[in-house]
């Protein structure tokens, strides 16, 4: 029989109709329940590893990996747990989300598929050990100060305080005299500069506003240093990630970014030598990096935030950063955590010429033996 209208539809009240609705509902929640669970039976299957985090860093991640499937290739199968075979004999790899450093160190606070996060600066101690996490450097970095001029071949030198002054809007011309008195017999353009920055939570941000918070007593009592800050107000244009930094910096003439050398090369852009503490103006190269580590104390004492490259020695490149690893303690996927740890053992220890040629420095033998020594020591599934 018909009973009572539902919505206006006629709805049939037979012993069959309600045990319908008794059994649908149970049907799909079993149809919910057995997705959940492969989704789960595939994450701990799935031979992939997940990073996430500093664009700067994103080349030197995506060629190791594929260097490091290469070096495994040869690895007996027949052992994956132990030697990382089965992440490099199925061809799977690597999967590394650019997103930079502040996205990446979110990614893995919120996101369990995420293995590792890339930074560009460290996290304080007192977070790495609340947070139940690990920290240590696998290479170091630099960030590239570019701009599109034409000068006629001849090499932009810049200081802090003039890069402060340009991003603060108080020099706005590249013919201002600030600039012309770095750059004797260069003849510069009567053009606006049109300052770009990152609009994201970038390391990048981070390393340049620490230069010039630490050489601009304006910078210092303004804008402040941080991944993300308050730009000035009017002043230039912001770009998401190093890719959008470089294509507007490319896209306009007379602009100025930074971003990591070897992404600014592979566009075609220039880039300005900088001035150090002790007054050399140096490019961001091997030589000025390696300056810059010298000497360095390696400590592993909370969690390699003391590690800090000198921007004072003679030949060295002051805007030297070191790249940052950041896991779980206790993974929820301890076998893929433990995969990108032997992955990234691989990046410390193995991942050198390859590291140069990218624009990167391997970490000196005192550093990679510090490192092995802390992975052993904080987490309780390193291989």
């Amino acid at each position: 029989m018909l009973g009572s209208p539902d919505n206006g539809v006629p709805v049939l009240k037979t012993e069959d109709a309600r045990r319908r609705r008794l059994i649908m509902p149970l049907f799909v929640l079993s149809l919910v329940a057995l997705l959940v669970l492969g989704l789960l039976w595939n994450r701990g299957n799935d031979s992939k590893i997940v990073g996430a985090g500093s664009t700067l860093a994103a080349p030197l991640i995506e060629r190791s990996a594929t260097s490091y499937r290469n070096a495994f290739t040869a690895d007996n199968p027949e052992r994956p747990d132990e030697t990382g075979g089965d992440w490099v004999l199925d061809g799977s790899g690597l999967v590394y989300e650019p997103v930079g450093s502040m996205g990446g160190i979110m990614r893995l606070n919120s996101d369990p598929e995420v293995d590792f996060a890339v930074s560009d600066y460290p996290l304080a101690a007192e977070t790495v050990d609340g947070r139940k996490l690990g920290q240590f450097p696998i290479a170091a970095g630099a960030i590239a100060v570019v701009h599109n001029l034409d000068l006629g071949g001849k090499q932009l030198q810049l200081d802090a305080q003039t890069v402060a002054n340009i991003y603060l809007g108080t020099v706005k011309r590249w013919d201002d005299k600030a600039i012309a008195a770095l750059n004797p017999g260069v003849a510069l353009p009567a053009q606006d500069i049109t300052p770009v920055h990152r609009a994201d939570g970038s390391g990048s941000t981070q390393g340049i506003t620490n230069w010039l918070s630490t050489n601009s007593p304006q910078w210092n009592d303004g804008p402040g240093t941080g991944p993300a800050i308050t730009w000035p107000q009017g002043v230039g244009s912001a770009a998401e990630r190093s890719s959008g930094v470089v294509k507007a910096v490319k896209a306009t003439s007379g602009a100025v970014g930074y971003v990591e050398p070897g992404q600014a090369r592979a566009a075609g852009l220039k880039v300005a030598t900088l001035r150090n503490g002790a007054g050399d103006f140096v490019a961001p190269a091997s030589e000025g990096m390696a300056a810059a580590l010298a000497g360095m104390d390696w400590n592993s004492a909370d969690h390699f935030t003391r590690v800090a490259p000198s921007a004072d020695a003679t030949g060295a490149y002051p805007l030297t950063v070191p790249i940052y690893v950041v896991m779980e303690r206790e993974p929820q996927q301890e076998k893929d955590a433990r995969r990108a740890l032997s992955y990234l053992d691989y990046v410390v220890t193995r991942y050198d010429a390859s590291a140069s040629k990218l624009g990167y420095l391997p970490l000196p033998e005192k550093g990679a033996t510090q490192v092995d020594a802390y992975i052993k020591d904080t987490f309780p599934y390193a291989p």
